[in-house]
């Protein structure tokens, strides 16, 4: 079970409703839960609690769902859930609700979950439409103030290599601007990588979706920032408000170097809708190696 009084000392740090903070524990089960039923092999893990989990630790906002790109599990993955959910983990109660496929035609669901003292939903989405740029990396979540309390370890994860979480979320920026989007980009501004690399993957990722990169969207949509950002409030604790305009504009000032493409890079921005340069795009890919290490802070 989740210790209650962990959970209101977590909800205490973070300054938000114990509610949300024991929802973010109960994710932490659920990824054990799928470890334990041998579902996390074959996922790759992305999104904003990939990004609060692996890349940031204790810094940034709360999570309410879990995203994946797949990585072996079948076009209808439903079953193979409900088989790893049929039992509790650790005191946690798990339940596929609503399976249905998006606008994207990724495949997703609500989950439900219950254990001794609170209930409550959350998403879990696994995206079909592209296989993972670079070879995913398998590491373990940041430390957390509530694991040593845990009954279990929370597992290792197979994950997206920061570059390419990093050029989804620009990808993001360019399609639709959430505020979680903005958010998050302002978060990876404060991480190190590589920038060819994130630029790179930033033109690919547009040029999968047969959409022109344009690096000058992304960087005045960040720069405008919004007239409001109200559910920052609600996942990071008001204690921790800050200018996020202020924030954005200086995410996009870091993210200046999206604007230098090189020959290939604008090659392949024209080449978006044909899409006649995979193997070229492949090999660009290959040269950049194959670094398991974390993202660092910039300037470390």
């Amino acid at each position: 079970m989740i210790p209650r009084g962990v959970a209101n000392r977590f909800a205490n740090v973070m300054g938000v409703d114990l509610h949300l903070a024991q929802q973010e524990i109960v994710l932490v089960y659920a990824l054990g839960a799928l470890a334990q039923g041998g579902l996390l092999d074959r996922l790759v893990f992305k999104g904003g609690t990939y990004l609060r989990t692996m890349v940031t630790g204790d810094v940034g906002r709360l999570s309410e769902d879990l995203d994946f790109t797949n990585q072996g599990l079948p076009e209808d993955p439903q079953t193979e859930l409900e088989r790893t959910f049929a039992e509790p983990f650790h005191g946690v109660e798990f339940r596929v609700i609503e399976p249905y496929r998006t606008a994207r035609r990724n495949w997703a669901c609500q989950v439900g979950y219950r254990h001794e003292w609170d209930d409550g939903q959350f998403r879990l989405e696994v995206s079909y439409r592209e296989e993972p740029l670079l070879p995913p990396r398998t590491w373990a979540p940041l430390p957390q103030p509530y694991f040593s309390a845990l009954p279990f370890v929370p597992p290792e994860i197979p994950c997206l290599r920061v570059e390419e979480a990093l050029a989804e979320k620009l990808r993001a920026i360019q399609q639709r601007a959430t505020e979680r989007d903005l958010y998050d980009a302002i978060r990876y501004a404060h991480k190190g990588f590589d920038e060819e690399l994130v630029r790179l993957l930033a033109v690919a990722k547009l040029w999968e979706s047969r959409e022109p990169f344009d690096p000058e969207r992304i960087l005045t949509t960040l720069a405008n920032g919004r007239r409001d950002w109200p559910d920052l409030d609600r996942l990071i604790g008001r204690a921790r408000r800050r200018s996020w305009n202020h924030e954005a504009a200086e995410a996009a000032r870091r993210f200046a170097f999206l604007r230098d493409l090189s020959p290939f890079e604008l090659a392949l921005r024209e080449d978006a809708r044909r899409h006649t340069l995979k193997a070229q795009l492949t090999d660009r890919l290959l040269a950049f190696g194959t670094s398991t290490d974390r993202p660092r802070r910039e300037g470390a």
